[in-house]
């Protein structure tokens, strides 16, 4: 645990170190190395953050889910709501995420558990796909990001010179998203900076552990009490492992490594 006393960090600390959106943040910054489903689940969270799309938990307890769905996890996802409200002009990504879960749920409202079924079936499972190519693509072409290069961060798969030097600034971010003691020092001014700050750390999956210092005080930070993030991650991953026949070569998908299985039937 980091100390107040540590002079390596000032109130500068709380400020993310550049603008790139979340997906790339987890890209480039963290364990993920691709686009895939976590880029997925991070534009879904935002689109939460932004109120495009309602969140409706019934259900008062956290919940942390462990390294195997149990009834009880299928009954949290069953009392999560998400319902399509988006109003006014997004960007080609978050349009297709958003037309990517109407199609998985054949509906504007649905609970998790509704649509972890939906994606044991597999043309459900292989429109998933396609959308999800989409959507990959999407950011890629708003990002200028190919794969192997990024701005003047990644060259050639490799992060270059300044490259480096964001990552330890994100690394020192993540700092104090983790600390108790530079976030008491340093706390988010507002239940919008406090969501912000709950949605970088899920780039780097320590969402919990932010929301364990930080109070809970959105819809975001209520679905990220629930372990929201991983439940929308283990959902999409097991879609595309219900795929008829799987894609091979496309650059597109990497670490499909979380392999819950959804319970069938209605």
């Amino acid at each position: 645990m980091l100390g107040l006393n540590n002079n390596k960090y000032d109130e500068n600390i709380k400020n993310p170190p550049s603008d790139d959106s979340y997906p790339m943040v987890s890209i480039l910054f963290s364990k993920n190395n691709g686009i895939g489903v976590n880029a997925l689940s991070l534009t879904i969270l935002d689109l939460i953050n932004k109120d495009q799309i309602k969140c409706d938990i019934d259900l008062d307890d956290s919940h942390e889910v462990g390294k195997k769905l149990t009834p009880q996890d299928m009954e949290v996802m069953k009392k999560i709501t998400l319902r399509i409200a988006n109003k006014g002009e997004l960007k080609t990504s978050e349009s297709l995420a958003i037309n990517l879960l109407k199609n998985m749920n054949k509906n504007k409202k649905f609970n998790l558990k509704s649509m972890a079924k939906q994606g044991n079936n597999s043309s459900v499972a292989n429109k998933f796909e396609n959308d999800l190519m989409d959507f990959a693509k999407a950011i890629e072409n708003e990002n200028g990001y190919d794969g192997n290069n990024y701005k003047d961060i990644l060259e050639n798969g490799k992060l270059t010179s300044k490259g480096k030097e964001i990552k330890k600034e994100w690394k020192n971010f993540q700092d104090y998203l983790k600390s108790k003691d530079l976030t008491e020092k340093y706390p988010p001014e507002s239940a919008l900076e406090n969501s912000s700050q709950i949605l970088y750390a899920s780039c780097f999956d320590i969402e919990k552990d932010a929301l364990g210092i930080r109070e809970n005080n959105s819809p975001l930070t209520d679905l990220i009490d629930k372990d929201g993030y991983k439940l929308l991650n283990i959902i999409f991953n097991n879609a595309l492992l219900n795929v008829s026949e799987k894609r091979k070569g496309d650059g597109i998908f990497y670490g499909v490594n979380d392999k819950y299985t959804i319970p069938g039937g209605g």
